[in-house]
């Protein structure tokens, strides 16, 4: 039965997909949440799978950049920003009105709103996956022909809300948003990084130690600093606290020289007798993609 269920769901939502309707359901609380994360496990495997996959091989033809970390981002406001606020503001533009309301009952008539309803879903959710090409800052052609891959995460995400939106209502879409945001901002990180052990370099033969923790959030009670020890254009010592990995590298080398994927970070690295800023950045490349 439970099996049922779960086809009955993914067929309703396949059938969404090709024509979007207006019909809402009041299932039992129950179903309600079956429904939730029936949606949200086809969604985490989509984006474990084809989404992995298209990233992949994204990244094989460019590099996506994005800004660097702020260090405002404490586990506190990215909650009420990303978790809460976000997804509030993006179900109100984006889903709200997927509803037919008294409001649109006096200026649209019913069947004429069945009509146009398959076009305000694709064209609201294709706008939504589209607004997420801002979180980046490439501006190539390249770019912007391979855009549709690069936000497809979103679009396919855009299409699961809107289906929550009409079938359910407009406070379960909201409720399924947030869950999504949350798992991407404190679980999924802080799950990959538990496993994921501090960067070790001893540097045998060039005499030199490195160490870098990642941090998930910046810590406003926890001090944050840096010093870097350098002369003759050799580098003796490097420590960070709380740094982002992309000042670290703007601080060094001079900003927008390199580019790395940012992340929160503690690093100490010391050489007895120096190494080159190209040394360092070499060292850095065994572990880090720097461009």
């Amino acid at each position: 039965m439970t099996l049922q269920k779960t086809q009955a769901i993914l067929t309703d939502f396949l059938s969404f997909l090709k024509r979007p309707d207006d019909i809402q359901l009041k299932p039992p609380l129950k179903e309600r949440y079956r429904m939730i994360f029936t949606l949200l496990s086809l969604e985490l495997i989509l984006n474990l799978t084809l989404i992995s996959f298209l990233n992949y091989g994204i990244q094989k033809f460019i590099t996506l950049k994005t800004d660097r970390l702020e260090y405002s981002e404490t586990f506190i406001s990215s909650i009420i920003w990303f978790v809460i606020i976000v997804p509030l503001v993006e179900e109100a533009a984006f889903r709200y009105i997927l509803r037919y309301n008294r409001l649109f009952s006096k200026i649209i008539k019913r069947d004429k709103w069945n009509c146009i309803f398959p076009f305000a879903v694709y064209s609201l959710s294709i706008f939504f996956g589209l607004i997420h090409i801002f979180n980046y800052n490439n501006d190539t052609a390249l770019f912007y022909i391979l855009s549709p891959l690069i936000i497809f995460s979103q679009l396919f995400g855009g299409f699961i809300l809107s289906f929550i939106r009409v079938r359910l209502d407009f406070s379960y879409a909201y409720f399924y948003h947030t869950l999504w945001n949350f798992l991407f901002i404190v679980p999924i990180p802080y799950i990959t990084l538990l496993f994921t052990n501090p960067h070790m370099d001893t540097g045998a033969g060039q005499n030199y130690n490195l160490e870098i923790k990642e941090r998930l959030f910046f810590n406003k009670q926890d001090k944050q600093s840096i010093k870097i020890d350098s002369s003759a254009g050799k580098i003796y010592k490097i420590e960070s606290k709380q740094y982002s990995f992309q000042h670290i590298l703007d601080t060094v080398y001079g900003r927008n020289t390199y580019y790395t994927d940012d992340f929160l970070l503690d690093m100490k690295f010391r050489s007895r007798n120096g190494v080159s800023k190209e040394d360092f950045k070499k060292i850095l490349e065994k572990e880090y993609d720097i461009e």
